[in-house]
């Protein structure tokens, strides 16, 4: 039908050729209704052709042709697409950013991306229109989420902003904390830094209630100093040291334990006045909670993301308009498009570390012997309050005694242990006979038995405390009422658990030695 308007002009050329006998007027009306006509239909024959994806085809540059992939491109602009166009802006604009990115990186690695911004906590993040892209984790934050699919370069990019803070802090005035749940492949290298203080993974099991205990009582500590001080906020506290922590995977991390969200919702609503900062990274937000999503204000989406969590992360951000950039920050109401190296170093790993003591209490918890004098019973591990509590025989003075586990926990050096304690009853795997008899007797009953032995219920009710040392197995584990996840065959000796608690019971300096010396062995053997 469209060629039917072309007829009008055609009929009035020759009208006008005939009433002023002027041919060229019919002549000029017939090129123009020719040319017209093939423009037509050019871009009918353009329209005809399918949208082709070409994002993952190489694209080929020589003088005399262009190509995508195995197609060779029109060299008239007639025929050539405007998608054409498209592929070739964004394949340049990402050479010439990746070019700036790598001239930027050279001149940032010897100083391990230290950014020049003042801050509390400063760091270089990446290129922005060929500048210098730099952030304060306290001003701009104070916590931060990493979203980004499979392969888009979390786990790198973690590294590098974290680099950054190392190189941009004065040490001694940072802390971290690392919790990766990839098995500990993307901060185990981090760990070794002097201001790492932990590193748990999904493959720590056994640790992780007692390190979301820890990371609890580490926010009660730091709000006892700051009510101790006077103050309400680490700003006035320029010495102490603030506390970074390091999440990969935390949509894991959050299912990994019934504590763990409920400490990092803790970390995320009072982190900013105590000087706790939480960095995680997530392949989307599906598993987040909305409450902890909304307080890590400061976010960084990498590569290609879901639609839907783009427009969860900044409403205003549609996915057709993020560029050819790496990433996207988005911080306040600001956003920027940015592009980001991979870190290759990180300042002073393998120096000595800077806090010894707290390394200690943040990964190895109770010690593996314990020597028993002064009537010390044992030692309790309490990470809620980030301390060991002793548990003396006077604490158990006129209560019974039951001491469970298998054989080589400890249990009977207890039994010899507990025999310098005055009017003591102390039996060793006795029978139900002899333990009523010591029952009747009416002095303090201290009885070791095995953990495959079934006491009838009336007559461990007669026990006032009981400890659990490591079970024969896990059934027997369960069956005690211990912890799922803390079960383990390599407990070392002595190590139980009591009114809920871990505890580590003493033992005489020789059978602590000759333990020592087996466990060496053991050592040795694995």
């Amino acid at each position: 039908m469209r060629w039917l308007a072309l007829i009008p002009g055609l009929l009035l050329g020759v009208v006008m050729a005939l009433v002023t006998g002027m041919w060229q007027f019919a002549l000029f009306t017939f090129v123009s209704v020719l040319s017209a006509a093939l423009t037509m239909a050019l871009m009918r024959k353009k329209r005809r052709e399918p949208d082709i994806d070409y994002s993952d085809q190489p694209l080929w540059v020589s003088s005399s042709a262009l190509a995508i992939g195995d197609k060779v491109l029109p060299k008239s602009g007639w025929f050539f697409k405007e998608q054409y166009s498209d592929v070739f802006y964004e394949h340049f604009t990402k050479l010439s950013a990746d070019r700036e990115v790598s001239q930027r990186t050279r001149e940032l690695e010897a100083s391990f991306y230290r950014a020049r911004r003042v801050g509390a906590l400063p760091f270089w993040a990446g290129v922005a229109d060929a500048n210098n892209l730099e952030f304060d984790l306290v001003a701009d934050g104070p916590h931060c989420l990493i979203v980004g699919s499979t392969g888009s370069g979390k786990s790198e990019f973690l590294k590098l902003i974290t680099s950054s803070l190392l190189a941009g802090v004065k040490p001694g005035l940072i802390q971290l904390v690392l919790v990766d749940f990839k098995g500990g492949a993307a901060l185990r290298g981090i760990n070794q830094h002097p201001a790492a203080l932990t590193l748990v993974t999904d493959l720590d099991e056994g640790r992780h209630e007692r390190f979301w205990l820890y990371l609890s009582g580490e926010l009660k500590r730091r709000e006892h100093l700051l009510a101790e001080a006077s103050v309400s906020a680490i700003d006035a506290m320029p010495n102490l040291a603030r506390l970074i922590v390091l999440a990969d995977e935390l949509p894991a991390i959050i299912s990994s334990h019934p504590l763990a969200i409920g400490t990092l919702d803790a970390i995320a609503a009072r982190g900013r006045s105590l000087g706790v900062h939480l960095i995680a990274t997530s392949q989307s937000l599906s598993g987040i909670p909305r409450a902890l999503i909304t307080n890590l204000t400061m976010r960084f989406a990498l590569g290609s993301i879901d639609p839907g969590d783009l427009i969860s992360l900044l409403p205003t951000m549609r996915a057709g308009a993020s560029n050819s950039a790496r990433a996207i920050a988005i911080w306040g109401s600001n956003t920027c498009s940015f592009d980001f190296p991979i870190s290759k170093t990180i300042p002073n790993l393998g120096d000595s570390k800077l806090f010894p003591e707290l390394v200690s209490g943040w990964s190895n918890g109770l010690p593996l012997q314990v020597q028993s004098k002064n009537g010390l019973v044992g030692v309790f591990d309490i990470p809620s309050q980030q301390r060991f509590e002793n548990l003396l025989f006077e604490d158990l003075r006129n209560s019974s005694v039951l001491v469970v586990g298998a054989k080589g926990t400890g249990k009977t050096t207890f039994c010899e242990t507990a025999k310098s304690w005055p009017n003591a009853i102390v039996l060793d795997c006795p029978s139900v006979e002899q333990l009523e008899q010591a029952f009747q007797s009416g002095g303090q009953v201290v009885c070791a038995m095995s953990s495959s032995f079934l006491m009838p219920l009336a007559l461990q009710r007669k026990f006032e405390n009981i400890i659990y040392l490591r079970q024969g197995n896990f059934d027997q584990h369960l069956a005690a009422g211990l912890p799922k996840n803390q079960w383990s065959e390599k407990t070392p000796p002595g190590r139980g658990w009591f009114k809920n608690l871990s505890i580590q019971l003493a033992m005489p300096k020789l059978l602590q030695n000759q333990h020592n010396q087996v466990r060496e062995h053991q050592l040795q053997a694995d």
